[in-house]
């Protein structure tokens, strides 16, 4: 049995999957991202993991038995940026900016000896749906995952497609919120979990009450978006508030995306997608005034049924599937 490692590289955490041909992840991992300064690189971060994983006594551990050492097809790299996918390179990640220019392509190969994909972290989880997930079905749809930033990526005819597709920095306030990647009023810094707990920490530090000052000792800046995701399930008005907005202008950004690509379906996935609930009657009533009523009338808004590890887990499906590693 064929199988191929997943690397999902995001603004808080890389994750790693190995993966059977059938779509089955063998095995998980998550390691935070080094930011800049931090003793440890991106890069020698990836290759110890992988070192360990293609090592023949940690491959059996992880296979679980179920395939031989020498099943591995390639690595599949899903990052969030811009990506040059001939060269296998990030032109830019404003959420990453240490692995800009990064030659990940040729620098995993010759280390590795193994064939290397290399595509943009929402894509990759747009191709996870199309081969696993909620977008089976579609030959045409769209895939927003509400992680550190906003990542977006299309299948287009039943593929991928290979152009930027960069919703998160679709500008939505001419004159709003500054964005990381220079401009100002992007979605991402309205729709995002950056952009959540920024509002929050702001709030708080005018004076706003809420339960959220217990998850992190009278220090805002400890807030995670899965702190007010879990004050907002503990019925702290000020968190739930917040998903508002976030629905709010996340829906406006939908209704833009159907607009001008007349999608089958929108998915949304990532790390804040538990928070559902909270956004998505916000976002169906944007959806509902602002699209064009033609375009918009058969798109189904979903929530993916793939686990966070959708990135990686498309990853490893495109270096499965990939004329290299045929």
């Amino acid at each position: 049995m064929k199988m191929a490692i997943g690397i999902d590289i995001g603004g808080t955490n890389i994750k790693v999957v190995l993966v059977s041909e059938d779509g089955k992840v063998l095995t998980s991992q998550s390691y935070p991202t080094p930011s800049e300064g931090h003793n440890v690189n991106i890069k020698d971060l990836l290759f110890r993991v992988l070192k360990g994983i293609i090592n023949e006594d940690a491959l059996r551990t992880f296979s679980s038995g179920r395939a031989g050492v020498n099943g591995i097809a390639g690595i599949g790299f899903g990052i969030a940026g811009i990506i040059d996918r001939k060269g296998g390179t990030v032109i830019y990640s404003p959420n990453i900016p240490a692995i800009n220019k990064l030659q990940i392509k040729d620098i995993f190969e010759k280390e590795f000896s193994l064939h290397v994909v290399v595509e943009n972290d929402a894509n990759a989880c747009a191709y996870g749906e199309k081969w696993v997930g909620t977008g089976k079905d579609f030959d045409n749809f769209i895939v927003l995952t509400l992680g550190t930033g906003l990542g977006s990526g299309l299948i287009y005819k039943g593929k991928p497609y290979e152009g930027a597709i960069e919703a998160g920095h679709m500008v939505i306030e001419p004159n709003g919120r500054p964005c990381t990647c220079g401009s100002s009023g992007c979605l991402e810094s309205y729709a995002s979990g950056r952009a959540i707990v920024d509002i929050a920490t702001s709030s708080l530090e005018k004076g706003t009450e809420s339960i959220l000052t217990q998850f992190c000792d009278g220090n805002y800046y400890k807030i995670t978006p899965e702190d007010i995701f879990k004050a907002a399930l503990e019925g702290d008005s000020f968190s739930r508030e917040l998903f508002r907005p976030f629905g709010h202008y996340l829906g406006i950004g939908i209704a833009n995306l159907i607009n001008i690509l007349s999608p089958e379906a929108v998915i949304i996935g990532g790390g804040l997608v538990g928070a559902w609930d909270l956004f998505i009657d916000e976002v169906k009533k944007e959806v509902s005034r602002r699209a064009l009523k033609p375009l918009a009338t058969n798109v189904k808004i979903l929530k993916t049924i793939l686990s966070t590890d959708c990135g990686s887990l498309g990853a490893a499906g495109l270096a499965l599937h990939s004329e290299a590693a045929k």
